[in-house]
């Protein structure tokens, strides 16, 4: 993680020029106020050059004060923005990471949690990279500067002075343990109940459809009971820290007024000199005070960088080998090797078998969001692990059984991932019988569609993804189920429509509705992760092996049709 500090350290030297001279300016103005009050003590001066010295000293303190000022908002200017920039930096590269892991990755990580890392934890970093450093920066020059000067005043006052930074060490150090372990706890729980939220929004209908609202709220409310718990563990441990801070401040005050007056008595100490003694702990008061803060951030950052470094760390199962190729067009052909089978240029195929027999594996095997074996499968000779997968997606796309839309307007969703004209998202709307029904619409294409398309219905949804995937025109098109929600006699339209659409093209229809694959130009049946019967439709139902799965498969489906019609006409 040190990388997002290293790569800005250019700018943190600059910020922290600005605080070295923010510090030396700290220093510089006690000692004016120091003059000052040594000149109106002296008797042997003249009212006017006491007047002119004290004017002189006043506009030196209005200089010095802005000058300050401006050095101290330039400071924080420069280091809260890398803080900033490491936060960017960081949500850029965990969400880069993420999207170019495999779907599997997913099926086993809870997306609340993940929400919580790249927005909540890496919060902790800009904190660190920001609030922090310049924290730690400024003390550290203060220190290295107002020190000395306190020394050369008072070396007594001064040690004893410092002698009260370890007694808050030793406090801090106690304290921290229980900060450290309740910071991680409340990390943890806000991923949960992020997690928890995501559902419940996700899920919405599936509460109301089953009368779920005051149970959901229950056990968002005994989450977030649970969380407020442990926050105030957490803030009642941190609470210590500043009355702390505070009694080490007033006790350094009090050592000056016992040594520091003593000696203004005894004469060894001027007022001058008291004045500005007092001056410098105030200075040195604030650097003490965020220690805790620090602390704090420090614990919070090593609770983030476990769990932001722990995603960072996951490898992809599914990326790039060494020399991979880059593939611009399909040209030939696929040979599914362990399966001992072939798809042609061109070629309208039809997938279909029991539910569980591997067709929506083989497709997803296909476009690499499963991976394969070595030889397994071949695009135009060529080993797919031996494709850059980038490129293998530009000439293959799919269209899954889960229809995912995004929360934004029909057009949108139809041209995701491409450059066209309004004209042509109709023209690929139309090709899935969908552009009938944008007058429905208040907004036609405009129409926001909703957290993943829910204001549409099932069908609706699986349209506007075939049109999204029309609109890509791949080589190699792949329709996962993609009509089951669809009415037939649309169902059979879009695939007129396609078939007219994708002349010349690849088109892999996985179905249950086996009247969807009549025409094509092969079938491969599947049973049990294996091809156990191919052919074209006719040639399949004339088998002569009676435990056809193919024929099992249509004998099935016309049944299930012929009650379908018997039940509408009654």
């Amino acid at each position: 993680m040190y990388k997002y500090f290293t790569k800005y350290w250019k700018s943190y030297l600059l910020g922290a020029l600005f605080l070295i001279g923010v510090n030396l300016l700290a220093a510089y103005i006690p000692q004016l106020i120091k003059k000052a009050i040594n000149l109106l003590q002296n008797q042997s001066i003249t009212p006017e050059t006491l007047s002119s010295s004290i004017n002189e000293i006043l506009l030196t303190l209005l200089g010095s004060a802005l000058i300050m000022a401006f050095l101290r908002t330039k400071s924080r200017h420069v280091i809260f923005g890398i803080g900033r920039q490491i936060e960017f930096d960081l949500k850029k590269d965990i969400f880069n990471h993420l999207v170019h892991l495999e779907p599997a990755f997913f099926e086993n990580k809870k997306a609340g949690d993940l929400i919580s890392i790249i927005t909540n934890d890496v919060q902790s970093f800009r904190a660190l990279g920001g609030f922090a450093i310049l924290n730690i920066m400024n003390s550290t020059i203060a220190f290295s500067v107002i020190v000395p000067l306190m020394w050369q005043v008072n070396s007594t006052l001064t040690i004893s002075f410092l002698s009260l930074v370890p007694i808050l060490i030793g406090f801090v150090t106690y304290l921290s343990k229980a900060i450290k372990t309740h910071q991680q706890k409340v990390t943890e729980m806000l991923g949960s109940i992020s997690h928890f939220i995501e559902q419940n929004l996700s899920g919405i209908h599936i509460i109301k459809s089953y009368g779920q609202e005051e149970a959901e709220i229950k056990r968002f409310k005994e989450q977030n009971h649970d969380l407020l718990e442990e926050y105030l563990h957490l803030i009642k441990a941190r609470s210590f820290i500043s009355p702390i801070m505070k009694v080490v401040a007033s006790l350094g005050f009090i050592l000056l007024l016992y040594i520091g007056g003593g000696a203004v008595l005894k004469s060894n100490f001027s007022l001058g000199d008291f004045a500005a003694y007092s001056l410098y702990i105030e200075r040195l008061i604030w650097p003490i005070a965020t220690l805790g803060w620090l602390i704090t951030i420090v614990y919070r950052v090593q609770v983030s960088s476990r769990r932001i470094t722990e995603v960072l760390n996951i490898k992809a199962q599914i990326a790039d080998a060494d020399g991979a190729e880059e593939v611009s067009e399909f040209k030939d052909s696929i040979q599914l090797h362990s399966l001992g089978a072939q798809i042609l240029k061109g070629q309208k195929i039809g997938i279909v078998g029991p539910i569980g027999s591997g067709k929506s594996i083989l497709a997803q095997k296909l476009m690499r969001l499963k991976d394969c074996e070595k030889n397994e499968i071949f695009i135009d000779g060529i080993d797919i692990k031996n494709i850059k997968i980038d490129s293998l997606r530009k000439i293959i796309n799919m269209v899954p059984q889960e229809t995912f839309l995004f929360s934004t307007s029909i057009a949108e969703n139809i041209a995701y991932g491409v450059d066209i004209s309004d004209e042509e998202v109709e023209k690929y709307s139309k090709a899935a019988c969908f552009h009938e029904e944008i007058h429905k619409f208040p907004d036609g294409y405009q129409t926001v569609v909703g957290e993943r398309g829910i204001t549409l219905s099932g069908g609706q949804r699986q349209r506007v993804a075939i049109a999204r995937a029309l609109a890509i025109n791949p080589d190699i098109l792949i329709l996962d189920d993609s009509l089951s929600s669809i009415d037939d006699h649309i169902a059979s339209q879009i695939l007129t429509n396609i078939h007219e659409l994708r002349k010349g093209k690849t088109t892999i229809f996985i179905t249950h509705k086996l009247q969807i694959i009549q025409n094509a130009e092969n079938i491969f049946v599947m049973d049990k992760f294996n091809i156990v019967e191919q052919g074209r439709h006719q040639e399949l139902l004339r088998s002569p092996h009676e435990d056809s799965v193919y024929k099992q498969l249509w004998y099935k489906a016309s049944n299930l049709i012929k009650k379908e019609g018997e039940l509408s006409n009654d």
